[in-house]
């Protein structure tokens, strides 16, 4: 499934609409629910993590955005990415 942006002629708003296709091949979906098993559940947060973390830098430099993520586990331990750390010291105070 891909996305695209879309312009209702008559408002002029542009939004995004999701294009299907059938013949395209590629992983199954996933029910997304907790997951049991406490290994498990610590790996796929441990590989989503770090997808999530590159998912926010790769924004950041080919959109040039300011980027900030922060993500607690179920430990409580933290995690974050900022392109610019400023965007976090409102939260230092608070988090740490």
């Amino acid at each position: 499934m891909s996305c695209y942006e879309e312009e209702d002629e008559e408002s002029g708003v542009v939004g995004l609409r999701k294009s299907s296709s059938s013949s395209r091949t590629g992983r199954g979906k996933i029910e997304i629910k907790r997951i049991e098993n406490t290994t498990n559940r610590q790996v796929t947060f441990c590989k989503r993590r770090n997808g999530l973390l590159k998912k926010a830098y790769e924004l950041s430099v080919l959109c040039d955005a300011e980027v900030a993520l922060i993500v607690f586990s179920s430990r409580g331990r933290l995690y974050e990415y900022a392109n610019n750390r400023s965007h976090l010291s409102p939260y230092s105070s608070s988090l740490g």
